[in-house]
Order: C-alpha cells, then structure tokens, then sequence
C-alpha cells in the first residue's frame, strides 16, 4: 500500500516523521447523521436487515440483543483487507454492562453477536418483531438511530496502541529538555473517534499488550467512541472495540471476535 498522507505534526516531533509515516494504517472515518434508515443502509441503533426467517440474536440468558450498528459495505470506501459489498451486523445484549470494571473484554460472543450477510436481498429483508426495542434504555449506548457518512484516510499508530513501542521506540520513554515526546504524541494521537480500520483508542492502556493470544486481534473491526451532540455515551463516558484477526478477516470470518468497551470510573 502507497502512505501517500501527509502526517500534519508538530514541531517537536518532526524528527520523528519517517517513523510515524510508517505505521500509518487504512481507516474509514464515521460522522453520524440525525435521520431514519432503510433496513439496508449504514446505522447506528435502529431496526436491523435481516432476510427471511432469521431473528434478532439472543445472548446466553435468552434475552434478545439490540443492534449496535450495522455496516453496509457497499456504502463505504474500499479499505484494504475488509469486504467490498455485504451487510456487518454488531448487536449487545444489556448483560454485557452489568456488574461493569473499569474495562470489558470478551471473546466467546455470549452477551453480543457478530452477524455477516455477504449478499443482500431487498425483496427477503424483514423488519424485525422480536422485542428489540426494549423499555429500558438507559443501558444502551446509542439514545437514537443514527445514519452513518463516511471518509477513507489514513492515521499513525495510537500513543497507547500495544504497536507504538515498535514504531516509535524512542517516544516512549524520551524526556528532551523538559519536552516529553511521550505526552505531545498523547495530545495529537489518541486514536479516539468512530472509524472501521485504522488504530484503537485506549483509555488505560491496551489490553493486548502483555498478551500473545489477544496480540492474534490485530485489526480494528469496528470503534465508537462517545459523542455528546449525537447521544453516544458508554456508561458515564468511554469507547467500545471490536477486533478482529487479520487472516480471519480476508476470509470473511467474523466468528472469532475480541469486543472491549471502556469507560471512567
């Protein structure tokens, strides 16, 4: 892939420029839009596609899971390694913030649902009558259905990303004449926003850090971060993950996913 992006830095770490540029990664940026969808197109909340006869997912306990978002890949920019056409489907169930930690992470699909349609059938999409609109909405994540615009670029490893130590040893730790690197490259590059692709953002620090397994959840699947002008709250403020194998993804294979959702205590 050609980095054609010019990285916009400042001054203190334009010495750093080659090794920043070098990490960049495909990402397609997600605005929201205040309006209603179509069963087919590109949401946040609201009523899911789903062809004939199938059903909204329940979580272990049997209580039906609300859709997060669901992405239609023929709407988006092509980004390198993900499906060019077909229907992305992220459902939670309100189990999975119950007795909340600082942070979550799953990996076993129990309390939300990962579902891909590879085609899409208008003619067989059915709305869906199994409760999904729930009374109480407090738990959820997203306050209404948002339609979702989107722009391709490019971005650099996150500061806290468990890939910033091999891209940029030397931030890490450099203090230069009382200019901590580390703390500029904090400001500028977080990694927070709603995107497909590209770098996660943390809030304490990467989970996959000290973890060979959880390192194999190499790809950002999906991120929505909070967002008060479009009613995007996790808990009291945070951010929710999904990742995903990069060899699993060429494969169109969603059923191994890692999903981590973080907020302050």
């Amino acid at each position: 892939m050609n980095k054609t992006i010019n990285v916009s830095l400042p001054n203190e770490l334009e010495p750093l420029r080659y090794k920043i540029e070098e990490s960049l990664l495909p990402v397609t940026i997600i605005s929201p839009v205040k309006r209603s969808t179509s069963l087919t197109e590109s949401k946040f909340a609201g009523d899911p596609y789903l062809p004939y006869e199938q059903t909204v997912p329940k979580d272990v306990t049997g209580e039906s899971m609300r859709l997060l978002a669901q992405i239609n890949f023929a709407e988006i920019p092509p980004i390198q390694d993900f499906p060019t056409q077909g229907i992305l489907q992220f459902f939670i169930s309100s189990n999975i913030f119950a007795n909340a930690v600082h942070y979550t992470e799953d990996i076993f699909q129990q309390f939300y649902k990962i579902r891909f349609y590879p085609t899409v059938d208008t003619k067989l999409a059915m709305p869906a009558h199994d409760n999904i609109t729930l009374t109480a909405k407090d738990w959820f994540p997203i306050h209404q259905e948002l339609a979702l615009q989107f722009h391709y670029t490019q971005e650099p490893v996150s500061a806290l990303d468990y890939r910033a130590v091999h891209y940029l040893p030397s931030l890490i730790a450099t203090q230069n004449h009382d200019i901590n690197l580390h703390e500029i490259y904090l400001q500028h590059f977080l990694g927070a926003g709603a995107k497909i692709g590209g770098y996660a953002y943390f809030l304490a620090e990467d989970i996959r850090h000290e973890s060979r397994l959880l390192q194999r959840y190499d790809v950002l699947l999906l991120q929505i971060d909070s967002n008060d002008e479009f009613g995007i709250m996790w808990a009291d403020s945070g951010v929710g993950k999904f990742f995903i194998n990069r060899e699993k993804l060429l494969q169109q294979d969603f059923s191994d996913i890692l999903f981590q959702w973080e907020h302050y205590s």
